[in-house]
């Protein structure tokens, strides 16, 4: 297991440094905790914007990976090649965050190529949300098509959601639009 050095991010809506999460992980990440300014972020990946170090070394996770590409198993790599395709982030909310829109994969490769300096990498940004403590969220929305496709697709989708969930969604017919409430209930 590698220890990493992770950036945090300071965005307004971040809780002040006493009360953040971000900033106390930060703290004993090794970085220097500025009081006066709020932490919304910490990123644990290979983004260019913040990428994690690894610790007691000047090398970037990415870095790293390129050089020991074995160490992310042959379906990963596969997949994904030698790279990340997310970003891992502690959150530490403090207001509402501001309304974000992210393209699909093609779109994000196809804005990079054309703008890296505004689009820093070609990755589209799927999101999941797991609250260590009270917490809302409203997050754009997939027909149920889409979302069944996904979980078939993506086993580790369906273990966070819970096979008797995933299991119970994917069951619902394609025009019964209560049984998807019902099963949307479950989750």
């Amino acid at each position: 297991m590698l220890s990493l050095v992770c950036p945090a991010q300071n965005y307004a809506w971040g809780r002040p440094a006493a009360e953040s999460e971000v900033a106390k992980l930060a703290s004993l990440n090794g970085s220097v905790v500025d009081d006066s300014k709020p932490f919304a972020e910490l990123w644990m990946g290979t983004h260019p914007s913040g990428p994690a170090v690894i610790s007691g070394h000047d090398t970037t996770l990415k870095q790293w990976i390129q050089a020991h590409p074995e160490a992310l198993g042959d379906a990963v790599l596969k997949r994904f090649g030698t790279d990340l395709p997310y970003l891992f982030k502690v959150l530490s909310v403090r207001t509402a965050l501001s309304i974000q829109s992210h393209p699909d994969k093609a779109l994000a490769e196809r804005l990079h190529a054309q703008n890296p300096k505004d689009y820093k990498d070609d990755n589209h940004k799927p999101e999941m949300a797991l609250a260590l403590d009270g917490f809302e969220a409203l997050c754009g929305f997939v027909s149920a098509d889409e979302l069944k496709q996904a979980l078939k697709a993506n086993p580790e989708l369906k273990l966070c959601v819970g096979e008797l969930v995933a299991n119970a969604f994917l069951e619902v017919p394609a025009d019964g639009s209560k049984s998807v409430s019902a099963a949307v209930l479950l989750l």
